[in-house]
């Protein structure tokens, strides 16, 4: 007994920083995400203000939004590829529903709808016609975007209705409405994940489908309902965006899926499906865009921001594996 106590004693502070890599993946991403703010406050002098602090949050915000329902699918062993496309969708559609109705409350809706619509034709896909969720959500990211396209003839759409603006630029006590919808959001999908049925099942089919369709649960309306919310998140997030910037952009979410899959994968939950949590994809959210927002205030190339979020994701992707195999 007190050889194994001294082995454990005498781990190097690397050795135990990996295992706490290995065993809570999160609080790991929160104590690097503080170093690396360190670091880039040291380096650049822009970065640590006020004003740069809630421009990341407002940043994250959609992004976070995305990682949501991402959430839901990397949960059940499944992958969302078409994400950015809806956002662009849902945003085109909500601008041009604005003149027609006058109103911003009853044009934001539409935007939501197309999103679920959007999830409810992959979940159609991949549990009635069982075509893979990487080939069905592909799909979704082409046709999707054409659809954009097509609706607007390629061209951005500026009759916006009076309050368009409220949830991407106002603010309430200081912090942006964006903020606080995210907040909102997370929690919500946590006690959906955590305290209802729909969440267990999704845990379940991640874990092993074939035992979660012997216990009796409806495989496909499940996958369904996954890829609703999956669907709804990035309405939320198309509306989000347009309210941001003030127009519905064919082109907007250009590579958000990707974003988003690494936030949820840098959080911890396991691509194979069946572990991971919400919490832990808000902060590999907020790492995602802090470590975009520091690299832009260091003025590094866009290119290799790219590089170093990708190298991040197979870091991520890697450990996931090696606690899978601890498990065993």
């Amino acid at each position: 007994m007190s050889s194994g106590a001294d082995a454990a004693g005498s781990r190097s502070p690397a050795a135990r920083l990996g295992q706490l890599f290995l065993l809570n993946q999160p609080l790991f991403l929160l104590l690097i995400l503080g170093v690396m703010c360190g670091i880039i406050s040291f380096l650049s002098p822009h970065f640590l203000s006020l004003h740069n602090f809630r421009e990341i949050t407002v940043q994250a915000g959609v992004i976070a939004m995305l990682a949501v329902g991402q959430t839901f699918v990397i949960l059940s062993a499944g992958i969302d590829l078409g994400m950015g496309s809806v956002v662009a969708l849902a945003s085109v559609t909500t601008a041009m529903a604005m003149p027609f109705t006058g109103s911003t409350a009853a044009s934001f809706p539409v935007g939501i709808l197309a999103g679920g619509l959007c999830g409810v034709a992959n979940g159609f896909m991949i549990g009635v016609l069982s075509i893979p969720p990487f080939v069905a959500t592909f799909g979704m990211l082409c046709i999707a975007r054409g659809l954009a396209l097509i609706v607007t003839g390629g061209m951005p759409q500026y009759m916006m209705s009076p309050g368009y603006d409220i949830i991407g630029q106002a603010r309430t006590l200081g912090v942006p409405n964006s903020t606080i919808l995210v907040l909102l959001l997370y929690l919500v999908c946590h006690f959906i994940l955590t305290r209802t049925p729909r969440g267990r099942y999704t845990y379940a089919i991640g874990s092993n489908q074939d035992a979660t369709f012997l216990s009796g649960i409806n495989i496909t309306r499940q996958l369904i309902w996954i890829y609703m919310i999956s669907g709804i998140t990035a309405g939320i997030a198309g509306i989000t965006e347009l309210s941001r910037i003030g127009s519905g952009q064919p082109g907007a979410g250009n590579g958000y899926e990707l974003d988003a899959i690494a936030s949820v994968v840098v959080g911890g939950t396991s691509m194979s499906g069946g572990m991971g949590s919400l919490w832990g994809t808000l902060v590999g959210a907020l790492f995602i865009t802090t470590l975009r927002n520091g690299l832009n205030v260091m003025t590094i190339n866009a290119h290799w921001q790219q590089v170093a979020i990708g190298l991040i994701v197979v870091l991520a992707v890697y450990a996931d594996r090696i606690r899978n195999n601890m498990k065993k």
